[in-house]
């Protein structure tokens, strides 16, 4: 497999990785990056102001619902949105990161992340305060990458990736681990069926291109 890895991981550390509101959102990638935590490829972790975005953004981002509608219909995709996320509560032991609203720690983040993301790069921080060895690794997952100054947070010890390069990354280091994930992605889904070629096309929406091709070499007898 041919790739370009910008974060190596080490072996004998530990990877966190911070997961963005906009990671946890679409279903069918937070799937797959929970089954990837499931296998014990890396420490998922998150924070209450991060749940608070995830509800409130998951009525226009998974419901796909139209400003207007009622507000019953606002309440029950609400609704969704935490029975979702007490899935992913009950998924990760310890997901919950303190301590980021402190002022040590607020005092840390980089000057040029944007005001709406600073509770994020903050919640990363504490991550690398737990850091116990130069072998540990600290991700930030997310898509809004702009908004996360990724050269200043690089600089403190944090590597800002969205969630397709990471994943590509995890395949990089452990394809067969990666493939046990993807296998579970897809029998956990049977109504409707969810098959292989349609997980693929999940894989190069989130930019996984590295894991779909390598996977499409792989399964290629079981997917005709």
């Amino acid at each position: 497999m041919v790739t370009t890895i910008d974060y190596p991981l080490s072996p004998g550390g530990v990877t966190y990785a911070l997961l963005d509101a906009n990671v946890l959102l679409p279903p069918r990638l937070s799937d797959i990056v929970f089954d990837l935590f499931s296998q014990g490829m890396f420490k998922a972790r998150w924070s209450e102001c991060i749940e608070q975005e995830f509800v409130r953004n998951w009525p226009k981002v998974v419901a796909n619902v139209k400003p207007g509608l009622s507000t019953e219909s606002l309440a029950e995709e609400r609704k969704k949105a935490k029975r979702r996320l007490s899935c992913y509560q009950g998924a990760v032991r310890e997901y919950e990161i303190f301590g980021y609203d402190n002022d040590e720690v607020s005092s840390r983040v980089p000057a040029a992340v944007d005001a709406g993301d600073k509770h994020v790069a903050a919640a990363s921080l504490v991550l690398l305060d737990y850091a116990e060895n130069a072998n540990d690794k600290v991700f930030i997952l997310s898509n809004n990458l702009k908004h996360l100054a990724v050269a200043d947070m690089k600089a403190l010890g944090v590597a800002v990736i969205r969630p397709g390069p990471f994943i590509d990354l995890l395949t990089h280091v452990a394809p067969e681990r990666v493939g046990a994930a993807l296998d579970q992605s897809i029998t956990s889904l049977s109504k409707p069926p969810y098959t292989r070629r349609m997980l693929l096309e999940v894989l190069r929406l989130h930019g996984a291109v590295i894991t779909a091709n390598h996977f499409e070499q792989a399964w290629r007898a079981d997917l005709d």
